[in-house]
Formats: structure tokens, sequence, C-alpha cells
């Protein structure tokens, strides 16, 4: 193959001239030649038989390396004729010469294509942006315009209800109607007279400030009048002589002049400005009613319109707050007078306390519209906490004590609920009284809540950690601080969740064992026994109660000293195998929480599990206090302490979370009825070992050394029993005395000391004291007679 230094114009080489140094647009004789071409060496088309024909194509960079060939092998007999001249883009034809010159190189239309596109793109960006903050600003700027004419809308018609209730005289109007209402005639007739005389006051209103311009206008036109005439005669006198200075007649005249000149050009500056006047009441008047209507809240906005329509608030309570948690309470009333422009109306009268500060808290008072209770915002109430930013626990909502429409409302911080309480009050020094209560712990507001014990019973309940036992030593060391009080304990379980109590507890029983139920069952009978000498020695001093007969009685007489029976995990006393033996069990519990209040003996039942089996729905139903710790959110378990439908009613502590390995949650806080006025959470003291420990000493020095523990033991006397049973019992007929197993039953029933006894322990019991039963067809009568005798026998006995 050879090397063709030729290239064919309009391959795309745009130099001045050929490779041969040609002009492209000119063509050689030899490019002219009719004949074939021959080569060096070959045929007429310049091939031979080593040789193919070549057609070059053009180098990308020729001069790089010159000795790299382009081009194609094509079969022999290929047309080798040049093609029309082609101008490439970007060339220019020089008219005079016919010339074609030089366009832009290759990478110089790379550069411009790249340059063109970047150019594009960025301005299609640019025009993008731009579009879109235009409207967004737009947008802005139409939802500035539409909420502010909102705001001015609704001050306009604030405006307007406030110049009706003016004009109509509707505050008279309300007070009259109230005065009617309660019977104050006098007040009827002199507000009546007052209204008729209201009515015309606009009428002579504009009578007086008419008379009023036209006064002052008369009297000024005679004053310049006088003036004018006056000053020309001082003029004219005083241009005879000069006594009064360089001036005459003319000169007065001239500052007249000057005068008229000067309002003449302010009447025309008035004239010509005219519109300035209207523009700027306009504009006053716009300020005005945009000051009234933003004073209304955002509330009376459309939604779309407000600033901050869903914000929740969380530290500070706000009038604008309130009523924007009102607004979203689903309280179809409520929410039309607020689109109204309620309460911030003039004619509303609504706040009567703004939202302040009160201990942990904020509280406020408002007096609520017509078809909108408090009862109804109280049934809201996790809604209205929620729109507070707070738990349900931790809002208080109720009618205020002297006007049943003000809605008294109390919020307590975000997280005061579990803060620390305060130091129990008796901590280093201080002795209680009964009669007064005994210090417990405080309400949500922080206020000190001391329990009332005359003819009180106390049921307490809550899960492991809930904070029950706390609530109750809270309880009974400030029963301890008081000398005359005797406090009992039994615990169903091993605990020593009162060991440091121990040295002044009457009396103190751990254990989950039968033998300690059977103790406590003694016991609650002896208690049961007492009630009568209680009632005995109430008759002697001529007083109804203990309460009644107060603390000098009391120290006189140890049988009415008031007693507390604590009973912890309850629920084993209650629970049992057989249905007659839980009756009994009840029956005697009812029977001591029904009789014994009056006379200072007071029952405490503590259960982890409050149900109707551990719980009995008729103790639950008398007792007077009750408190209810974390339950899991078991309604049920709520309701069973703290009455039926208490959940439903706002009554629940199943929002509360018990203690747990990591943090103290809710512990010590009880949902209580019964220890304050209204019912409510209550958070119990704590009281540390070291601080029950000093307060212990402190009570035994005030008892004189201790309150004496003793260890339960049971002491019966089975042949005194057996003969009281007998003197209540009747024989069946045709019978003459009661039967061994009618005896056995009865002690059975009274003490449960007996339960298990039959007719061989009661027939035993007799022999050894020498009264052997009679078979008598194996029904064993029990002669009451030979029972008193065997019993008189061993007492002479025992005496000698």
């Amino acid at each position: 193959m050879t090397q063709d230094n030729a290239t064919p114009p309009g391959t795309g080489d745009n130099t001045a001239h050929g490779p041969d140094g040609t002009s492209p647009d000119r063509t050689t004789d030899r490019d002219h030649q009719t004949g074939p071409r021959t080569g060096s060496d070959g045929g007429p088309d310049g091939s031979g038989p080593d040789r193919g024909t070549v057609v070059p194509f053009r180098r990308p960079d020729p001069a790089s390396d010159p000795h790299t060939i382009d081009g194609e092998v094509l079969e022999p007999g290929t047309d080798m004729a040049v093609g029309t001249v082609r101008h490439t883009w970007g060339t220019r034809v020089v008219r005079s010469t016919g010339r074609v010159l030089a366009g832009p190189s290759d990478e110089t239309r790379a550069r411009l294509a790249e340059a063109t596109v970047e150019f594009s793109h960025t301005a299609g960006h640019r025009i993008g942006t731009g579009t879109r903050t235009g409207l967004r600003v737009t947008g802005r700027g139409w939802h500035f315009a539409r909420r502010h004419a909102s705001i001015i809308g609704k001050g306009i018609e604030s405006a307007r209800q406030r110049k009706r209730a003016d004009r109509e005289n509707t505050d008279l109007k309300a007070a009259r109607a109230e005065a009617r209402a309660s019977g104050d005639h006098s007040a009827v007739e002199a507000l009546t007279r007052q209204y008729n005389e209201g009515r015309h006051v606009t009428v002579d209103t504009m009578r007086k400030w008419a008379d009023l311009v036209w006064g002052i206008g008369w009297r000024t036109g005679a004053a310049l009048g006088v003036l004018f005439v006056v000053s020309v005669i001082v003029g004219l006198v005083n241009g005879l002589g000069r006594w009064l200075g360089e001036f005459d007649a003319t000169d007065v005249l001239a500052v007249w002049r000057g005068a008229l000149a000067f309002a003449w050009a302010a009447g025309v500056f008035v004239v010509t400005w005219w519109w300035t006047f209207p523009t700027g009441a306009a504009l006053l008047k716009l300020s005005r009613w945009w000051r009234d209507g933003n004073r209304l809240g955002d509330q009376v906005l459309p939604v779309h319109l407000r600033k901050e329509a869903t914000r929740n608030l969380r530290v500070e309570l706000s009038e604008s707050a309130v009523v924007a948690a009102l607004a979203n309470i689903n309280n179809g009333k409520l929410n039309a007078v607020i689109k109204e422009g309620w309460p911030h109306r003039d004619t509303d009268n609504a706040w009567v306390q703004p939202p302040m500060i009160d201990g942990k808290g904020w509280s406020t008072k408002i007096r609520l519209p017509q078809g909108a209770p408090v009862k109804a915002i109280d049934k809201a109430k996790e809604m209205l906490s929620h729109n507070l930013g707070c738990r349900p626990m931790e809002l208080f909502v109720r009618a205020d004590t002297e006007d049943p429409t003000v809605l008294d409302l109390f919020r307590l911080n975000p997280g005061a609920l579990r803060d620390p309480v305060d130091p129990y009050p008796l901590l280093s020094e201080g002795a209680t009284d009964y009669w007064s209560g005994f210090p417990v712990g405080v309400n949500l507001r922080g206020e000190p809540i001391v329990a009332d014990m005359p003819e009180r019973n106390f049921v307490m309940a809550g899960a492991p950690g809930s904070g029950k036992s706390t609530l109750m030593i809270t309880l009974a060391t400030g029963a301890i601080l008081d000398p005359l009080v005797d406090v009992d304990v039994f615990v169903f379980a091993e605990n020593n969740d009162y060991e440091a109590l121990k040295p002044c507890l009457n009396e103190y029983s751990p254990g989950a064992g039968e033998d300690n139920v059977n103790a406590a069952l003694d016991h609650l009978q002896g208690l049961y026994d007492d009630l009568t000498e209680r009632g005995r020695l109430l008759q002697k001093h001529n007083v109804s109660s203990v309460l009644e007969a107060g603390r000098e009685i009391v120290a006189r007489e140890p049988g009415l000293r008031p007693r507390i029976v604590v009973l912890e995990e309850c629920q084993r006393l209650f629970r049992q195998d057989k249905a007659e033996d839980r009756k009994r069990i009840v029956n005697l519990v009812i029977n001591l929480f029904m009789a014994s209040r009056k006379y200072a003996v007071h029952l405490a039942f503590l259960t982890p599990s409050p149900s109707d089996q551990s719980l009995p729905r008729d103790l639950v139903a008398m007792s007077t206090n009750r408190a209810c710790g974390a339950v899991n959110g078991n309604k049920a378990r709520n309701n069973a302490v703290l009455g039926e439908k208490a959940h439903e009613e706002g009554i629940s502590a199943l929002d509360l979370k018990p203690k747990t390995k990591t943090a103290l949650n809710d512990c010590g806080t009880l949902v209580t009825v019964g220890f304050m006025d209204e019912p409510g959470a209550l958070r119990s003291y704590f009281l540390s070992e070291a601080a029950k420990d000093a307060i212990v000493a402190r009570a035994l020095e005030a008892r004189g050394g201790g309150a004496g523990t003793v260890d339960i033991v049971v002491a019966r006397d089975p042949l005194t029993d057996v003969l009281a049973v007998l003197a209540e019992m009747t024989p069946r007929e045709g019978e003459t005395h009661p039967r061994a197993a009618a005896v056995a039953a009865a002690l059975a029933a009274r003490w449960n000391h007996y339960s298990g006894w039959q007719i061989k322990q009661v027939t035993d019991l007799l022999g050894l004291h020498g009264y052997k039963v009679p078979t008598t067809d194996r029904q064993y009568p029990v002669d009451p007679a030979r029972v008193a005798d065997a019993l008189s026998a061993r007492d002479t006995v025992g005496a000698e």
C-alpha cells in the first residue's frame, strides 16, 4: 500500500490550504485529467499486483504521529471520483475571491456546545428557583393579608357587639334578671329606673355636644369681632401720638390681613389634601379593629390562618393556651362561642382569675358560657390534659365552691408528680393527737394532708412497689406518736416492713402460716367482744362515742384507748378453701367494721390484689378511707378499691406506674377517697429506717419506755367459752339440752381458736372438769347447769 498525502475536499479538513498547499476550491491539472490515474508501479488506477486502492481519512492529529495511516482497503475497480466540495459548519466564503475561510476547530466547537448546555441548565435552574421563590413569597403575602383581614373582621364584629351591648344595656338587663330571681325588689326597681334613664342618654349627649359646639363657635366669633374693633381703635389712637409704639391703624389691619391669609392658606391646604384626613381616620380605625380582633386570640380565626394551632403548652399556662385547649375537646357549644370571640370580648367578663403560678403548678378560674357546664369539661379531662401538655393526673378540673358556673382549673408543672416529697413534718420533733388526725402526705398541689381518725376504717391496695405499705407505715408512725393510741399489726407474709415500729406496737405478728391467721381472727373476735365493755364505759361518762368523750376521759379510762389494727396481705385472711369458713370470717369482719367505729377501733386492710376474693365487696363499701396505687392498668381492680364505676367517673389509678429496679416512677402516689374533701391523688411521706428509729425513740419516751410488745399467744378459757355459747343456744324441739355437736359448732363459729372441734373435744373437756356427758342415743346432751357447777368447782379449787 502507498501513502496518499492528498485529502479529498469536504472530508473535514478546514485549513486554508490542503495538504499539498492548494486551496480547497482549486483543482490541479492532475485533478482534471479525464483518464485514469496511474501509480508509480501499478495500473491505471494506481494499483498493481502487490498494491490495493486506498481512500485516506482525516487523521485526528497528524502532527502527533505522522507515521500512522488511516484508511480503508477497497476492492479493485472502485470509483475514486472526487465529490463536490462540502462546506463544514462555521466556514465563511469571501465574496471577492470565493475562498472558503476556516471555521472554529473541533475543540472550540466542543467548548461552545458544553457552554451552551451548561448555560441552559443554569438558566433553567435559576428560572425555576426564582419562580418557586416568587410563588412562595406571593403565597405568604396572601396568607398574611388573609390572616390580618380576618383579624380586622373579628375586631369589627367585636366592636359591633360591644356597641350593641351598650345600646341595649345588656349588663343592666342581666343584673335586673338576677335581682328578680333572688327576690330583691328594691334592686329591681332601681335597675329598671336606671335602664329607662339610660335609653335617653344618647339623645341628651348629642344635644349637649351641639350646644357646646354652637356655644364655642358663637363665643369665639364674638371674641374675634370685639378684638378686631378694639385693635383698630387702639391703632387709630396710637397713630396720633405714637404712645404705644411705632404702629397705627394700617399696621393693625396688616396684622389682621396676615392672619386672614394664614387662615386662607390653611383652608386651601385642607381642601387640597382633604383625602388625608379620612385616610388617617380609616387607618386609625383599622388599627383599633385589628387590636380588638387580635385580643380575641387565634381561636376565632379559621384553622389554616392560625399561627400555633397544634402546639401543646409545656410550661407556662396563658389565657390563649387555656382557650385553645378548651376549643379542641369536641364540645360543640364551647367551640361555637370560642369562634365568636369568647372569652376575650368586652361583654363576656369570663376571667374570674387569670392564669397564675400556684405552688408547683398553674391555676385559673374562668366562667363558662351557657350550654358548657363544668361536668362536661371534666368528662373530657383526658383530651384537655393532652391539649395542655400534661398527664391526666396532673390536671384538676372542678366547679368553683362559690359559683358553679366557674371552672376552677389547676395544672401541675410537668414532672412534678415524681419530684421528691416534702420531709415528714414530725421527723425531729412534735407529737400527734388522735382527735386532730395524723399526717400522711401531701396532695398534688403540695398541701399537707392530715388523715382524720375518729370513726374511720381503711382499705389500701396496689401492686408491689405502688406505695400502699408506705402510706400505712406513715399513718402508723403518726399513731405511735400519740401515747393514748394502741397499734396492732398482723402481717400475713414474711417481711420486715413494720420491724422498725415493733417496740411501740401493742401487738405484732408476722408470718404467712395458718397459726397467724387464727391468731388474727381470735384478736378480731376479742375486739368485737370488747365492744360491750367500751359501750358500758361510754354510758358511764354519758357520751355516745370516743370522739365525744375527748382526750381527758380516755386518759382516765384505759378501756377506751383508740386502737388501730393493721392487716397486711389480708387476702390470706379471706381466701379460704371452704365457703363456710370464708363466710364466717367475712361476717366477723363486717360486724366488727359496722360496730367499731364510734368505739375508736379502726381496721386497715392492705392487699396487692384487690378483688372480691381478696377484699369482700361489703367491706369496701363500708370503708371510709380507700387508697389505690398502681394496678398495672386493670380497671376492675381500680373499681374494686375506689368504688363501682370509679374509673368512668375520673377516679382512676390506671395511669400510675409502680416502682421498678431502675426507677421509682409513681411509688408512694395513690388515688384516694375519704382522705381529702374530694377524691384525688395523694403522695405519702417517705420514712427511711433512720427516721423511723428516731421517731420510735421519741414515741417510747412519750409512752414511758414502750408499749410492751406482746407475742401473740391465744389464751382462751374453753370451759368459760362453752358456758357462754350454751347461754345463747336453744335445744332442739323435744330435747332438754343442746347437743355436744351443736356446742362445738357454736364455739368454732364464734372463736377461730375452736375451728375443727367436734363432739370428742367437747366431751373430753367437760370430763376433764368432772362432768361426764351422757351419750343418750349418741346425742351427747350438755347440761348448762352442770357446766356452771364444773366451772365454779374449778375456780374454787384454784382459789384455794
